[in-house]
């Protein structure tokens, strides 16, 4: 699709809730030596991550995350127009957890509130629609939730996924304001890859029964069942090491930025090789290149705006800073937004038990 510019828009804030269980990737794994751990660690660059006991979802540190802003910032969730919840692990099939998340939080019945279901570029796809919604569609407040409980979604023995994928949930609050500046997004989809990311069962295309469960050891080395998550490491590192990286490129340029001019690119928090490899092709100096995968691993549709509330809760508020966003995966889909954020309101990550 063409670069979307959406007018007199601004973020508030951005605030980020994780579990309050560590898993230390060099210890938690009783199927890999600590040899091999190391070797994992010192790729992907995550030494341990968070994981979510039974009881907690994603929209329970969604939840958490919005309650702290709101607190910090002041606001009043009667004063939300709408809620966005960009999700791949919903409380259920049906219905839309946004609708849920609507009553728990307190916001008003007038109130529009829907699901997304996306994945690494659902942060990127959320913002593109909370930003039609205050253009398109004259509201003053958008809530804009994205976490994962991606944990689930893995089988613990699959080593492709069980060192890096991590739970969390995020809170963007975005709002109408004529003296604001613009935010700029670019999304591209590529449905032919699907099956390099992907649970291949448990949708109605294939219910889940007795043998979608069954775990075995797969080609790849990984064990899990076809209830599990699938990923094709090397297809995906190819995809965003050439797609990703052309769209980052092609969209700087049509927006006449270099690395100098841009303050911080927050890029998806795959994995280090993987994000390193972005930067490197296009010039980011690594001080400009937040991470947070070191602590909380791939939180999916939250790693995004985690890293921001990680880095801004740390470095203090930005002031008129020039960033760029990037998130890209499952679908496979991608996208980038540039945003000017001045005096974002970003608390510290809110534990959660």
């Amino acid at each position: 699709m063409p670069r979307s510019i959406f007018s007199g828009i601004r973020i508030l804030g951005v605030a980020a809730a994780v579990p309050e269980q560590r898993v230390d990737n060099l210890t938690g794994h009783a199927f890999s030596s600590e040899e091999d751990a190391r070797k994992v660690i010192a790729l992907t660059g995550v030494s341990e991550y968070r994981k979510a006991p039974e009881h907690i979802c994603a929209s329970d540190l969604c939840e958490a995350a919005a309650n702290r802003l709101f607190a910090d910032l002041g606001a009043s969730f009667s004063d939300v127009d709408a809620i966005i919840f960009a999700t791949m692990t919903p409380d259920y099939r049906v219905p839309s957890t946004a609708c849920i998340l609507q009553d728990r939080l307190g916001c008003p019945k007038s109130v529009l509130a829907y699901d997304i279901n996306m994945g690494c570029s659902a942060f990127i796809v959320g913002l593109y629609n909370a930003c039609a919604l205050l253009n398109g569609g004259g509201l003053g407040r958008v809530l804009l939730l994205t976490g994962d409980t991606q944990t689930r979604l893995a089988h613990s023995e699959d080593k492709n996924v069980a060192f890096l994928l991590a739970d969390g949930g995020t809170a963007t609050l975005l709002e109408a304001d004529d003296q604001a500046g613009s935010i700029t997004i670019r999304l591209k989809t590529d449905g032919s890859r699907f099956e390099n990311l992907y649970v291949p069962a448990g949708g109605f295309r294939r219910m889940s029964d007795e043998r979608s469960g069954i775990v075995t050891q797969r080609p790849d080395g990984g064990f899990r069942s076809d209830d599990h998550l699938y990923m094709n490491g090397m297809e995906i590192f190819k995809f965003s090491s050439s797609d990703v990286v052309d769209t980052l490129a092609e969209f700087m340029q049509e927006s006449s930025l270099t690395p100098a001019e841009v303050d911080f690119l927050f890029l998806h928090q795959a994995n280090k090789f993987m994000t390193d490899k972005i930067a490197s092709k296009l010039k980011f100096p690594k001080e400009k290149v937040p991470y947070s995968l070191g602590q909380y691993g791939n939180t999916g549709s939250a790693s995004i705006p985690l890293t921001m509330a990680h880095h801004f809760s740390q470095a203090g508020p930005p002031q008129d800073a020039k960033v760029l966003l990037c998130g890209f995966g499952v679908g496979l889909s991608w996208g980038v937004a540039e945003v000017t954020l001045d005096g974002l309101c970003a608390p510290p990550l809110v534990e959660c038990g």
